[in-house]
């Protein structure tokens, strides 16, 4: 038997070590009704914090024409 999470992803049971302290911190900052939920939602956040990071690194290294995509969205109407 699977399980399925929100997305539609395939739920793995895991078996982590993690500090009692830092979990307990994170069932606290979420509100989170388990232990396992506490976990998820701070993973999640740490991965958005760093897809934050790497797209705020291609500041000034990527060029964006602004007409141009002005452009390609009214094509797409």
């Amino acid at each position: 038997m699977q399980l399925y999470g929100y997305r539609g992803d395939v739920i793995v049971r895991t078996t982590i070590n993690i500090d009692d302290q830092l979990i307990k911190e994170a069932e606290a900052i979420y509100k989170a009704e388990s232990r396992s939920k506490a976990i998820e939602y701070a993973v999640r956040d740490a991965i958005q914090i760093k897809k934050m990071e790497q797209l705020r690194s291609l500041i000034g290294k990527v060029e964006f024409d602004e007409e141009a995509m002005g452009q390609l969205r009214d094509n797409e109407r």
